[in-house]
């Protein structure tokens, strides 16, 4: 669907401060919107008066029309990127597009189906379901229900990769190596590695070292979803998989994706009461049937070797936020040191 970039560009609908997250409100200050998605997506001959909403973040809404009940997610790039709204939303359709194209004829596991960009916002249809995340969260009362959840997940991981290769991109490693020196300066100067120059000095090295290691150049560039974490990954009812929030997808190591989905389903684990004998587990059960859903002709030992940089750079962006108990913010970056200090 065409975007309209020729307008002002729309906030998304202000809520009281005494609303929580997936509180259902009327929204105000999004009418425009509101009669885009009611003529443009619905297909209604006139414009739908009757709306609710709800904020599962700070950019995203589910909107709600009171007729038939029928949801749609919008998501706001104007809160994310300013008056570069409109790029960054046609962007983000764009691979989302591709992402769907590559599934395309298999229902047991697509991206989430992208419905248009207006004014900066990217509408999308709303996926119910429980996330890999929920499924961490509930696996004690559920049992049985997590080793299904994450294999499905490194299938489609796996199926991205066979299916969106681009052999014709040059293999670039230097760009993961430089978002690391990134996150490991934020923790230098503002997190956990203030007062830690020694262990700031080591981790710096390592990343030299990945970073002059010819392995790390050898792989097939591939789209990538670009932001593997348990919430991006939901699970409808009716089966399959779903793969929302395309935002940061781009052409690169395959690697990436499996690295980054071990460092968040390690964090998920430890944060709903796990202990560290599971989370090895269950990062084993993601690198093995990686290796055994895979191309034949990739190397799993590089593969791997790829991905545990990935892990451990991903496990220090998350030692990052600082609504973590710093002990654990510690304990993260302890724990990316281990991983960084493994090379193939």
């Amino acid at each position: 669907m065409e975007s309209n970039s020729s307008t002002t560009l729309i906030l998304h609908p202000p809520s009281r401060s005494d609303q929580s997250v997936s509180d259902w409100f009327t929204p105000l200050g999004t009418e425009v919107l509101e009669d885009f998605i009611s003529i443009e997506i619905l297909k209604r001959k006139a414009a739908i008066r009757e709306w609710q909403t709800a904020r599962l973040s700070s950019a995203v809404y589910i909107y709600r029309e009171l007729t038939l009940l029928k949801t749609i997610v919008a998501k706001f790039y104007l809160v994310k990127t300013g008056i570069e709204a409109e790029k960054y939303a046609n962007r983000e359709i764009h691979y989302n597009k591709i992402a769907c194209e590559i599934f395309r004829g298999d229902p047991s596991m697509r991206a989430v189906l992208p419905l248009g960009v207006f004014r900066g916002v990217l509408i999308l249809e709303h996926v119910d379901g429980l996330t890999l995340e929920d499924t961490i969260a509930v696996r004690r009362s559920h049992p049985g229900i997590l080793r299904p959840a994450l294999e499905t997940t490194v299938d489609f991981l796996a199926k991205l990769y066979r299916l969106g290769q681009r052999p014709n991109e040059v293999p670039h490693f230097d760009p993961a190596v430089e978002k690391a020196r990134e996150i490991l300066d934020t923790l230098s100067q503002h997190g956990v590695l203030k007062r830690r120059p020694l262990l700031r000095r080591r981790l710096s090295r390592l990343l030299d070292s990945w970073q002059a290691n010819p392995l790390m150049s050898t792989f097939r560039p591939s789209l990538t979803h670009g932001d593997a974490t348990s919430t991006n990954f939901v699970f409808p009812q009716e089966g399959g998989i779903v793969a929302i929030d395309w935002e940061r997808a781009k052409v690169t190591d395959p690697a990436a994706d499996l690295g980054r989905l071990m460092a968040e389903v390690s964090h998920a684990i430890a944060q709903q009461g796990g202990n560290p004998q599971e989370i090895t587990r269950m990062v084993e059960i993601l690198r093995q049937r990686y290796c055994s859903v895979q191309g034949s002709d990739e190397d799993s030992a590089a593969l791997l070797a790829r991905a545990r940089f990935y892990q451990g750079s991903s496990t220090l962006r998350i030692a990052r936020n600082g609504w973590l108990s710093r002990a654990y913010r510690k304990d993260l970056v302890e724990e990316a040191l281990k991983l960084l200090s493994k090379q193939a």
